[in-house]
């Protein structure tokens, strides 16, 4: 008995110290499905969704089943699984050693999110999962309760619970290499080989892979007259068939293909990789809203000029590699406070010499460009309905409304109210 005690205390400290260095829920359940630690003990899971168990019951059965199949192929089954549900909840599982009195169950870390929810995705998943819209708030508030990790961390949370339980190391890669494997999709008719034959007795050949890579050149360097040239050399048969159950469906998947390639094309060609990644949700979210083909190929190919635009403008300012990295962190960052040490760090060079090799280049010391991207974004921002100059001023930076107006009147020549008025949007 006494030993059975001593095996439990230890399980319930280790649940302790996890809670205590992460501030994550941990619980223990043992064989039977009854909890004997909850941490923090003021946790409450989300509401049981109509026709389901509790979220407990959820990821108890996930790992039930993951560990059967385990048992059955020989595997090792104390190592940690990582579960993420529907709802974007992620946890971590770890089945008790057999052998030990006291301690047996299942130890499961979470929830946690890996990003924040936003109203928007939350809006997102209760259509996804047909849930009333009046459950929305009940749901952001349950999202907003739940700590946010980043993936490194989580990984790092199930190696120290596998180490403090079993006493042996794990990798990053073994932990990855334990998830769950999912089955290749089964050819259905005839399988590629058919297809395959048929297109070529038909000389319905794809594309040549140099013609792809050409018209992305193109993107990398700027030139969107070339890029045209290079798509029109395109057939519409040599385009893959990328949903059999819908013409829509395939165009939009090529579409998202193309616009996927054209970002790396981009960012290699010298375009910041916010930006590029910025226009490309912005492209992939266009084209999903589209509903006809025609609509999907022009949303296509003024996306891969937008690209090829956005490099050539870019590139008739290019600067050195120090210039750009810095240029590209102060874009990144500018709802933020930057100083000229951070940019060093960035660039690593020192301070001083970054500020004299920064000015020459830009003909802006660092405050200066900084101030000057600032109210760029203001200027952008004031295109927007529903956001007043007080909340711009505040979310850039600058200390009070007075001294907002002085920076805006120096780089404009207007003051930020006569500039929102000259364009109409004058609240």
């Amino acid at each position: 008995m006494l030993e059975s005690d001593d095996a439990k205390g230890r399980i319930s400290y280790i649940c302790k110290l996890i809670y205590e260095a992460y501030r994550i829920p941990v619980f223990w359940l043992d064989t039977g499905g009854s909890i004997h630690v909850v941490l923090p003990a003021s946790f409450e899971c989300r509401a049981t969704l109509q026709g389901s168990g509790s979220l407990l019951d959820e990821v108890s059965d996930f790992a039930a089943q993951q560990t059967g199949a385990r048992d059955q192929s020989g595997g090792v089954s104390s190592l940690p699984l990582l579960y993420t549900t529907g709802f974007l909840e992620q946890f971590i599982l770890l089945r008790l050693p057999d052998g030990q009195p006291g301690s047996s169950g299942t130890v499961i870390i979470g929830p946690v999110l890996s990003a924040p929810i936003t109203g928007d995705n939350a809006a997102d998943l209760m259509r996804d999962y047909n849930l009333a819209p009046s459950q929305q708030e009940s749901w952001l508030q349950y999202y907003r309760s739940l700590p946010v990790l980043s993936r490194t961390r989580w990984y790092h949370a199930a190696l120290l619970l596998h180490t403090l339980v079993t006493g042996e190391e794990l990798s990053v890669t073994d932990l990855l290499l334990t998830a769950p494997v999912q089955q290749s999709a089964e050819y259905t008719g005839n399988g590629p080989d058919l297809d395959l034959s048929y297109r070529r007795e038909n000389e319905w050949l794809h594309h040549d892979p140099m013609l792809e890579r050409e018209m992305f050149r193109f993107i990398a360097a700027g030139d969107k007259e070339g890029l045209l040239a290079s798509q029109a050399a395109f057939s519409e048969e040599s385009f893959g068939l990328l949903s059999k159950k819908s013409r829509l469906r395939s165009k939009k998947n090529l579409a998202v293909s193309s616009i996927t390639l054209a970002t790396r094309a981009a960012i290699e060609g010298g375009l910041f990789w916010e930006i590029a990644y910025t226009l490309s949700d912005f492209h992939i979210q266009h084209i999903e809203e589209l509903n006809d083909i025609p609509a999907v190929d022009r949303a296509q190919t003024a996306a891969l000029c937008d690209f090829a635009d956005r490099v050539r403008d870019n590139r008739r300012s290019k600067h050195s590699r120090m210039s750009a990295l810095c240029q590209n962190y102060i874009f990144n960052h500018l709802y933020e406070e930057i100083t000229l040490g951070r940019l060093a760090e960035v660039a690593g060079l020192n301070p001083s010499y970054l500020s004299h090799l920064f000015k020459k280049e830009t003909g802006l010391a660092v405050s200066d460009y900084i101030q000057r991207e600032r109210i760029e974004e203001a200027k952008r921002l004031m295109t927007l309905p529903g956001i007043t100059l007080s909340d711009i001023a505040t979310r850039l930076h600058f200390n009070d409304q007075s001294y907002f107006t002085k920076v805006f009147k120096k780089f404009t020549g207007f003051t930020p109210r006569q500039f929102r008025h000259d364009m109409g949007n004058y609240y």
